[in-house]
């Protein structure tokens, strides 16, 4: 009976010894029978359950899904995503190189060598980035003649429809922008009361379409233009009215 006694308790005592260690169980279902010293932020320190004398050893963390300690408690790590791979909400965000719809109002002068005249213009389209707009443009500008152009007279009126091309040099400050511009397209020419005479050729019709050619350096402050360029006339008759213009305006619309 003794003998018997002492078989169980040794048993016992045997059976609690066997289950007294720590279990490190890894992601990759590896387990490690250890002693768990400590636990960090990023490494767990333990000893080897068959070697508690020998060496101490540290895992990542990120690698163990859980521990079981002896006294039954258990640690369940989640796993750890790293920071930059978090997606985060989505949110509305303005994009600074999103089309944004622009237009431009333009008044000012032209003029070439003997003659001179009012000119006016709106551009309507769409800033396609911080560096580039493009747009239609139509208005309305007069040259009125002088005996200097040498002629019966050379008065008209002219109603351009061109493409505006406006491309902006990249700059650190935002409020002042200077940019160059290019327009081409037709011009439809009138008549003001007298057929049109410029350098011995009459143009005596109504109206007549002619190509018409822009060309100037300018600058945006906030949203106020200005444009200084040279235009080209083609006439008919292969004649040519080469021009100088300028011309200040506003701009309507956001640039972000």
């Amino acid at each position: 009976m003794k003998k018997f006694l002492c078989a169980a308790v040794f048993t016992v005592f045997f059976c609690l010894a066997a289950f007294a260690q720590d279990v490190i169980a890894l992601r990759d279902a590896t387990e490690i029978q250890a002693k768990v010293l400590q636990v960090g932020i990023d490494d767990i320190s333990y000893k080897k359950w068959d070697n508690q004398d020998g060496p101490l050893y540290q895992i990542a963390k990120k690698d163990v899904l859980f521990i079981k300690y002896a006294n039954g408690t258990k640690d369940v790590f989640n796993q750890i995503v790293p920071e930059q791979s978090v997606k985060s909400p989505a949110k509305r965000q303005v994009n600074v190189d999103s089309v944004r719809f622009n237009a431009y109002v333009d008044v000012g002068c032209i003029f070439t060598k003997g003659e001179a005249g009012p000119m006016m213009n709106v551009t309507l389209g769409f800033r396609l980035n911080d560096g580039f707009f493009i747009g239609v443009q139509s208005g309305i500008d007069a040259l009125f003649g002088s005996p200097a152009s040498g002629g019966a007279g050379f008065d008209m009126a002219s109603f351009p429809l061109m493409f505006d091309f406006r491309g902006f040099f990249p700059v650190k400050n935002p409020v002042f922008r200077p940019y160059v511009e290019c327009a081409l397209g037709a011009n439809f020419l009138s008549r003001l009361g007298k057929p049109i005479y410029y350098e011995g050729v009459a143009y005596d019709f109504p109206t007549m379409t002619i190509f018409r050619l822009h060309g100037g350096l300018g600058f945006e402050f906030k949203r106020a233009t200005m444009t200084a360029g040279y235009a080209l006339y083609h006439l008919a008759k292969e004649n040519n009215i080469h021009c100088g213009y300028v011309k200040v305006g506003i701009r309507i619309g956001k640039l972000k």
